[in-house]
């Protein structure tokens, strides 16, 4: 589908030099010349920040790339040195065709200059002539929609404006490549839906795109693939759905690797009983089972008893990894009980979840067992027993609750005929 590479980055780096002293940076000018002057070894006065790192790959010819990561990851640098605003440390980029890009609010605008004035700098800048610009005028003003603002000083725009205004002028230049960083986030939902739309029209006429946001709904649904980017350095490249979910889950919990495995059962001493075993019921060679939605989940769990038990109900709680009590159940709902159990016997169990409809994202489990009236607590595990969930569509929220979606806006086939016939016949 994409032949053509457009954007190559191979190797690019980024370095900023740090100060901690306003004086070091005069240091620095200084100092190391005459060192050199000298012929002694010259001083360092900075420390070296890596805004980009060893960040490598290709965009081809009407592809829609995202771009996403935590604030400070290195996004907007490296969409800066794509658009040439910023020179690259280390590496080398390559870039073909015009780009039109909306990096930061405002920026490119003259604030003095009216709206009218800034659409025709912005254009010739992006390399129209006044003659295309004029022709191209109407559709501008049009997509942008700040009516009689356009012919007043942009200082006095709301931010709302200024994007609705540079955004209308970057998607009707007809960029071979379109940059955004963020803008879709200021409009209001009627201002996206439009962008969104004009979004697809361009890569429908095979304009190449490459957004960063925030926003991963928008990125899983318009994206062919997503590149993540984390302290400067590239996590993952792939497709769009795959990578936000797996960049959602990453920062919406703690590394699994931190948690209790299902082989190590930690649990409080009541003095009343204790888990012996506690796993996952699936035959798997992994030690955190990946799940489905919809897939069934099962635990299978022994306890054995100190001292007698009355008889029993069992307790989950499901956490996900940033700490959200995502389920806490009983057996106790399901009328289901565990009789009484002398000193040294055991007690066996397995609990299933039917049709899973958790969200995609890390988890961990926590059982308990406890008197009938639930008052006692006969014994309770810490977190353990980790298992992720997954999914192939975009998802949004804690679950993918089982529904049923019924359109009311067709007939069955037999009642379309019948309609057509009456007509035909006036019977």
């Amino acid at each position: 589908m994409f032949s053509d590479t457009v954007i190559s980055i191979q190797n690019i780096g980024k370095c900023y030099q740090i100060y901690a002293k306003p004086q070091d940076r005069l240091k620095q000018y200084i100092l190391p010349r005459l060192s050199k002057l000298l012929r002694k070894i010259p001083g360092k006065y900075f420390r070296e920040f890596w805004a980009l790192q060893n960040v490598s790959f290709e965009v081809k010819k009407g592809e829609t790339v995202g771009i996403i990561g935590r604030n400070g990851s290195g996004k907007s640098t490296l969409l800066q040195i794509i658009c040439g605003t910023i020179t690259p440390s280390s590496g080398q980029i390559f870039t073909s065709g015009r780009i039109a890009a909306l990096l930061e609010l405002g920026a490119g605008f003259n604030p003095e200059f009216t709206g009218r004035e800034n659409v025709y700098m912005n254009a010739a800048i992006l390399g129209l002539t006044h003659a295309e610009i004029d022709a191209r005028l109407d559709d501008i003003l049009a997509f942008a929609d700040i009516g009689e603002f356009v012919d007043q000083p942009v200082k006095v725009y709301s931010s709302g404006m200024y994007v609705r205004l540079a955004f209308s002028v970057a998607v009707n230049v007809s960029p071979q490549i379109l940059i955004v960083d963020e803008a879709l986030s200021v409009g209001d939902l009627a201002f996206q839906n439009k962008c969104i739309l004009k979004i697809k029209e361009l890569r429908d006429q095979g304009t190449t795109l490459l957004f960063v946001a925030h926003d991963l709904s928008i990125l899983q649904m318009i994206c062919d693939r997503v590149i993540w980017l984390q302290h400067g350095e590239i996590v993952a490249i792939g497709d769009s759905v795959n990578v936000c979910q797996e960049y959602y889950v990453a920062t919406t919990g703690t590394k699994m690797e931190n948690s209790n495995p299902a082989s190590i059962i930690v649990q409080k001493d009541t003095g009343m009983a204790k888990f012996i075993d506690v796993k996952h019921a699936r035959k798997s060679g992994h030690a955190n089972p990946v799940y489905t939605v919809g897939e069934t989940i099962d635990f299978s769990f022994t306890l054995s008893a100190i001292v007698k038990l009355d008889r029993s109900v069992f307790t989950i709680s499901i956490f996900r990894a940033d700490g959200d009590w995502t389920i806490g159940q009983t057996s106790l709902e399901a009328g289901v009980f565990w009789e009484p159990c002398e000193a040294g016997g055991t007690l066996r169990g397995k609990l299933v979840l039917e049709s899973n409809c958790l969200a995609p994202g890390d988890y961990l489990v926590a059982l308990g067992a406890n008197s009938e009236d639930l008052s006692i607590c006969y014994a309770l595990s810490e977190l353990s027993l980790p298992f992720s969930v997954r999914w192939k569509f975009p998802t949004w929220g804690r679950f993918i609750h089982p529904c049923q979606w019924i359109p009311y806006n067709t007939q069955p086939q037999i009642e379309v005929e019948r309609a057509n016939h009456t007509r035909s016949t006036g019977t």
